[in-house]
């Protein structure tokens, strides 16, 4: 049973595609209509489209998990880059209340 990789958006799509025409290994399919690539070693391809800055997709593996790429929303994103930065809450640099002296 074959694994899938479903995008939203059809211009990353064909991205994926020709990144992984360029580096056809593992073998996959493709199916344009619902913007899905289809393989059986589906960690091969997701490195593919990892190792090509392609983190945008949800990954439906044939045993039944779902894995999402670990791509974060712009307000998580967002909330990272502002505490990296100095401008985080009290929790984002480990401070939860307690003893003031």
């Amino acid at each position: 049973m074959n694994s899938t990789i479903t995008f939203a958006d059809a211009g990353l799509f064909a991205i994926a595609v020709t990144a992984l025409e360029m580096d056809a290994t593992p073998p996959y399919t493709v199916d344009e209509d619902t913007l899905t690539i289809n393989a059986e070693d589906i960690d091969g391809v997701v490195d593919i489209l990892h190792d090509n800055g392609i983190f945008n997709f949800i990954c439906y593996r044939a045993d039944g998990d779902t894995e999402h790429d670990q791509f974060r929303s712009d307000a998580e994103a967002d909330a990272d880059a502002l505490a990296s930065a100095g401008f985080g809450t009290d929790e984002d640099y480990g401070y939860y209340g307690g003893d003031d002296e």
